[in-house]
């Protein structure tokens, strides 16, 4: 009985060891096969190999666009397109700056004048005298009637009128001055060519001669009253007719004081009430207004010029 047990235990250990030696066989070859996948680089389904390595001539996913740079172009160090050129903004441009883009103030020397304004356009700037002229058909194309007009003077339906926004302005100008018991009213706005040569300029001649005529009235082309932005402004004091003295009454004091802010100048200053200024040809004249713009106005105001000083243009 005890030599059958030892057998029997001597035959249990003996199986115990086979199974042993055969696991670590399996392991051994199982081990094996794996790192030689490894190393292989093979794909686990489900899994992304950490060893692996992009191609060379992959495109980066920020690149601007689709094609692979020439790596062969020793001389492609920047493959970057320049942007265009953007031209300056007109707006930027201030209203003087803008007025000589608009106007050729050049003038022929042999006959001291400049060439003919024909075009209609928003340089509020516009420079008419005696040397710059006016087509004798330019006319305003936006005029309209100004409420505040002493009835009867003038032609009804051209004198009474202004450009739109020459208009409109004085229109608040009036009603700022009336609220100060200060009355104004518009005495002659517009003029054509031809209201300016028979109506006023040839009668001028007519009764006072050349000479005299061409130091109150313009000459056809070289009023501003064709331009629309222009007008004669008279007070209740003078019953609004024109005065010499309109400068010194309540309302000639107020316009002086208040027109630019509203964007009109008194345009011909350099002048005395007998005696024609060296550059404008003119007598004084206070009632005589230019619509040039809000922000010229306030600058001409301050530096007390003429608006052909303010333009450097003293021909």
């Amino acid at each position: 009985m005890g030599r059958t047990r030892r057998k029997l235990n001597k035959t249990y250990l003996y199986g115990l060891a086979v199974i042993l030696v055969a696991g670590l066989v399996a392991s051994a070859v199982v081990g094996s096969k794996l790192g030689n996948d490894g190393k292989n680089g093979s794909k686990t389904p489900g899994k992304t190999p950490t060893n692996t390595v992009e191609p060379s001539n992959t495109v980066p996913s920020n690149a601007a666009d689709n094609t692979v740079p020439d790596t062969n172009n020793t001389n492609n160090t920047n493959n970057v397109t320049p942007s265009p050129v953007t031209p300056p903004d007109p707006s930027g441009l201030t209203p003087k700056q803008m007025a000589a883009q608009m106007q050729d103030y050049t003038v022929d020397p042999k006959t001291g004048q400049a060439k003919e304004i024909k075009v209609v356009d928003d340089n509020y700037l516009l420079l008419v005298n005696r040397s710059h002229p006016l087509a004798s058909d330019y006319a305003p194309d936006d005029m309209v009637t100004v409420k505040y007009a002493v009835s009867g003077v003038g032609k009804k339906g051209e004198t009474d009128q202004l450009r739109k926004v020459a208009a409109e302005a004085f229109e608040k100008m009036v009603e700022a001055a009336a609220e100060q018991e200060i009355n104004i009213k518009l005495r002659t706005g517009y003029r054509s060519y031809a209201y300016q040569r028979d109506r006023l300029y040839n009668q001028y001649v007519k009764n006072y001669g050349q000479t005299y005529a061409d130091t109150i009235s313009a000459r056809p082309g070289q009023s501003e009253h064709q331009t629309g932005l222009a007008l004669d402004v008279g007070g209740e004091t003078e019953k609004y007719a024109l005065s010499r003295d309109f400068g010194n009454t309540k309302e000639g004091k107020w316009v002086a004081e208040h027109c630019h802010e509203y964007g009109f100048i008194i345009r011909y200053t350099d002048g005395t009430k007998d005696s024609p200024g060296e550059t404008t040809g003119f007598i004084s004249e206070p009632w005589h207004l230019r619509y040039v713009g809000p922000g010229p106005a306030a600058e001409i105001h301050a530096s007390g010029q003429l608006l052909e000083e303010y333009l450097g243009v003293l021909n």
